[in-house]
């Protein structure tokens, strides 16, 4: 079961705390079906490592500087790898492989069932290479390319995951006026089995190590702080559906130069 206490922040600076809504929602959840054995595990940590090596890739690309001193984003990535217990020489070969990276960014916009979408972000030295590749897991599944437009169907947002200290009391109704203070837009209670007290924070994509920074003021230990670009309006689909993408994009996210997959499904 997931449930969540949903805040939008302009809404709050104008309107009383009642009119606050609770959402429920038990569908489906990309996390719902992970097994707690350990091959399941050692795969899922592994999946993890290789993930937070491409944030550093991309990281080190978009600023053109591989020292986390300098590159305040890198260092964020560097810090919640540390947290997810990414050895420090994995870090360290990470960096300095994408330091003398020429990869560029690019795209893919993909339609599957029942109008899901899915945005596909690459950086890579060999775009045809890519291209063939993706091509290959588009045709087994049945896929397509989008015509144009689909990015426009998300929005670009700053996304921070955070439990707040136990020193905070009634964190359920402190969460709002922290995010407030830290700048957050929308603050979400996220109330499941793997991430039970945690909060999810929404923001501008620009201002999200600020939101960071003043967060971890606030005493709250922060797990993932990532922009992400988040449907406007999303699909629902059968579990077969569900089973068959899921397959999709493991596939998708196997590829060396994929950086993230977004999509929009419930």
């Amino acid at each position: 079961m997931y449930k969540s206490l949903f805040f939008k922040i302009n809404d709050l600076c104008r309107v009383a705390q009642s009119n606050i809504v609770l959402r429920r929602n038990a569908g489906h959840s990309k996390w719902s079906n992970i097994k707690h054995t350990k091959g399941a595990m050692d795969q899922q940590k592994a999946l993890t490592f290789a993930r937070f090596s491409r944030q550093m890739k991309l990281a080190i690309r978009e600023q053109n500087d591989p020292n986390p001193d300098t590159n305040y984003k890198l260092a964020s990535i560097i810090e919640m790898a540390k947290k997810n217990s990414m050895p420090k020489d994995t870090i360290l070969n990470a960096i300095k492989i994408h330091s003398s990276s020429k990869a560029e960014p690019i795209w893919f916009e993909i339609k599957g069932p029942r109008g899901s979408i899915f945005l596909i972000q690459a950086l890579t030295e060999n775009p045809r290479l890519m291209k063939q590749n993706l091509n290959t897991l588009i045709r087994k599944s049945g896929f397509s390319y989008c015509d144009s437009g689909a990015k426009h169907l998300f929005i670009h947002k700053g996304i921070i995951i955070a439990k707040p200290s136990q020193d905070i009391k009634n964190a359920d109704d402190e969460c709002i006026e922290h995010a407030i203070n830290a700048g957050a837009e929308e603050v979400e209670i996220i109330d499941d089995d793997l991430k039970p007290g945690y909060f999810k924070f929404v923001c501008d994509p620009n201002i999200i190590n600020k939101v960071q920074t003043n967060l971890e003021k606030f005493k709250y230990d922060v797990i993932h702080a990532e922009e992400e670009h988040l449907a406007i309006q999303k699909v629902s689909l059968n579990e077969l559906e569900y089973e068959h993408i899921t397959k999709f994009i493991n596939q998708v996210e196997a590829l060396q130069d994929v950086i993230h997959v977004y999509d929009n499904l419930n």
